[in-house]
């Protein structure tokens, strides 16, 4: 599947050779003035300076906005934020936007939206994305009750990922929740409750009094 940050690259490397054939038509078969010649040639200083330029500083002002909106816990905002910039979700770098998208809806627990947006920046990626993003996309299917995918996405974070130690501690609750490997589950979680997010250490206690 060709994704829309790729077929937008390789637009952009087809254009050059097309309006070159373009302007030696209207030059040398419809006799255009030079004044419609430097028209139309307009758009390539737009397409690869202006616009770019453009985007790197909306999406630097975005980014910082994030953040800070993410920080505090105003993600209803942060939505309606991301909705508008429609300049970004165009021209701005797709899988990152598509990303913090993911993100939101998460933090909105609105799950189905979140894997949906997840897995489209993936996709968008072309190539093996970063540790961050199969993590979130992993957690989303958890709380969906997509264990074994979930699980399937936790094995496959690298031995030296940051996300580690996270992810042992939901695949113990994924152990817990089928049923498999109970005793040495129950364990790691315990062993785990002191260190953890007062979130996640009332999870883990959830999770032990049932099992």
């Amino acid at each position: 599947m060709t994704s829309g940050g790729r077929l937008n690259i390789d637009l952009k490397r087809g254009a050059i050779p097309l309006s070159l054939f373009i302007l030696a038509v209207l030059h040398y078969g419809l006799g255009a003035p030079l004044w419609v010649l430097a028209l139309f040639s307009l758009w390539i200083p737009i397409a690869y300076i202006l616009i770019p330029w453009y985007a790197r500083r909306r999406w630097e002002e975005f980014d910082r906005t994030f953040t800070q909106h993410f920080q505090r816990g105003k993600h209803r905002e942060l939505l309606q934020a991301y909705r508008k910039e429609w300049f970004l979700r165009r021209f701005g770098p797709q899988a990152d936007m598509l990303s913090k998208l993911g993100l939101i809806y998460s933090a909105l627990e609105k799950y189905r939206e979140a894997e949906h947006a997840l897995e489209q920046a993936l996709d968008a990626m072309g190539s093996p994305g970063p540790q961050q993003l199969y993590f979130n996309l992993a957690n989303v299917k958890f709380e969906l009750g997509k264990f074994d995918d979930a699980m399937q996405i936790y094995l496959s974070l690298r031995g030296n990922s940051p996300y580690q130690r996270a992810a042992r501690t939901q695949m113990a609750l994924i152990d817990l929740q089928k049923g498999a490997r109970v005793e040495q589950a129950r364990s790691f979680l315990e062993s785990e409750r002191p260190r953890a997010s007062a979130p996640m250490r009332e999870r883990i206690d959830r999770a032990l009094a049932r099992h």
